[in-house]
């Protein structure tokens, strides 16, 4: 089998949740030439549909994993305040989703982002992580570059 086929094989694709879920997918970026960073949040139902998307600048350029943790919080409270009440999280930072499943206190610089992530996820029902490649993340993260060019926060 030739090397591109092999590659081709091994990528991995967003995958819909549960039918009775929807899929939160969360992504943060630095844009350190800018000093500025940004976050990005799609929501899909099961059948791959956006319920609702967001893009939002931040006026400082933050370390990966906190813009990540921000970015995970941002997208809990975003779901829920569309209406989402059982989803799963995905995003494609381990250290985040790792800190999330945990029931110890996160004692890094993530851990604020993380308190107020856990805060925002006891307004859903039921609610899964999943971390995955960022190739699975790729909506997600082509709407963080909409994000420099915004005043602020667009739905």
């Amino acid at each position: 089998m030739p090397l591109s086929e092999r590659r081709t094989q091994s990528r991995q694709r967003w995958r819909a949740p549960p039918e009775d879920m929807a899929k939160i997918n969360f992504d943060g970026a630095v844009f350190s030439g800018e000093n500025k960073s940004g976050i990005g949040v799609v929501i899909r139902d099961s059948a791959g549909l956006v319920i609702a998307s967001c893009s939002k600048k931040l006026q400082q350029a933050y370390g990966s994993a906190e813009v990540e943790a921000l970015a995970a919080a941002t997208a809990l409270s975003f779901a829920a305040d569309v209406g989402v009440n059982r989803a799963v999280l995905e995003g494609d930072s381990l250290e985040v989703i790792t800190a999330l499943s945990q029931d110890t206190p996160i004692l890094s610089s993530i851990g604020p982002w993380i308190d107020d992530a856990k805060v925002y996820s006891n307004r859903f029902f039921k609610l899964q992580y999943s971390r995955v490649r960022r190739e699975c993340n790729f909506v997600t993260h082509n709407l963080i570059r909409c994000a420099i060019d915004i005043p602020d926060f667009i739905v």
